[in-house]
């Protein structure tokens, strides 16, 4: 059975209106009754209804997060940092891996007060038909998803390729291979094989030493048979990038199965900078940008675009940086 705050406005001995202001915490509300309630409906198991409150209010104080998988760890990682972000300011959080579409009419039924989108391209490159709504929408990278309140959050993700290039140079390394998913379909993906290229080409690298190998995908299975494939290989490069978690994960199973040592034998750098690289058996050096701060400025955003009445278009795209661990070395 379902509590009311007319049940806890019967309890309590006071009126409903005295029981609704306290739980939004109004000043009109004495300390000690105000306590006594919200003791009071804990006790109860009080939940506030959402779409009740978002019609006296015009907000729920609930923000829909709209994500393609639960399994990639970044993208987990990620996402519990945007919530805890949004509950520091008020905002609680429902996830969803429905598709845009379904999603946005989900949040739109619920009265959300704004949306999160992940930004997925299908493995076999069909594009959903664009989603509009008049929930504010902000869409990590580009999305199917958008409105008249509408902000992109991303990474500069070809710069930090080139970054991480520019690192192992730094190094003395002169014969690097990206590792990573190259299919045409998937932009952000092409984005960093063109740093790559990029940062070869910007840093020295010939291009019998600058090597893309394709793997196919970002799982930790595609990183493991990436890495399976490189042992077989008669000139190993000194120095990889890998370009996802998941990706680097079972790449560096499989070198260190195959005998080889990171960093003594290769070093090796790993796009997303989340700090489950510095839990892997041997600590990743990492390239992106970095959790707390990818999830700060995502939080800000959306609740800036969700303040305003008017419409509003905003791009914020955010530079990588490298995180030193144990994985790499001189050469």
């Amino acid at each position: 059975m379902n509590v009311t705050i007319k049940d806890i406005a019967r309890l309590a001995g006071v009126s409903y209106s005295t029981v609704s202001k306290a739980l939004n915490d109004s000043p009109l509300v004495k300390p000690d009754t105000k306590r006594r309630i919200a003791e009071l409906a804990e006790q109860l198991g009080y939940q506030p209804n959402f779409a009740a409150k978002s019609l006296v209010s015009r907000r729920s104080k609930t923000v829909g997060i709209v994500l393609p998988s639960l399994e990639r760890v970044a993208l987990s990682a990620l996402v519990g940092r945007i919530n805890g972000e949004l509950a520091e300011r008020g905002y609680d959080v429902i996830l969803s891996t429905l598709s845009p579409q379904p999603a946005a009419a989900l949040f739109q039924r619920l009265r959300m007060d704004g949306i999160v989108v992940f930004e997925d391209i299908p493995p076999e490159g069909r594009h959903d038909s664009a989603v509009t709504t008049d929930i504010p929408v902000l869409s990590i990278g580009v999305s199917h998803m958008s409105g008249s309140r509408f902000a992109l959050v991303d990474a500069k993700r070809k710069e930090a390729i080139k970054e991480a290039v520019r690192y192992l140079t730094s190094l003395g390394h002169s014969h690097i291979a990206y590792v990573g998913d190259n299919r045409g379909s998937d932009n952000k993906q092409q984005e960093k094989v063109t740093g790559f290229l990029e940062g070869a080409f910007e840093y020295g690298l010939s291009p019998v030493s600058a090597e893309v190998l394709d793997s196919g995908g970002n799982t930790w299975k595609h990183g493991f048979e990436a890495g399976r494939a490189l042992l077989q290989r008669e000139r190993l490069p000194s120095a990889v990038i890998t370009g996802a978690f998941d990706l680097t994960a079972g790449f560096l199973r499989a070198v260190q199965d195959g005998g080889l040592d990171v960093p003594a034998n290769l070093s090796l750098i790993g796009y997303d900078n989340v700090p489950q690289l510095a839990e892997l058996d041997v600590p990743v050096t990492a390239v992106g940008v970095p959790l707390r701060q990818y999830g700060r400025v995502i939080a800000a955003t959306l609740v800036d675009i969700m303040a305003s009445d008017a419409p509003i278009r905003r791009t914020v795209m955010l530079d990588a940086c490298i995180e030193e661990r144990a994985s790499c070395s001189k050469r």
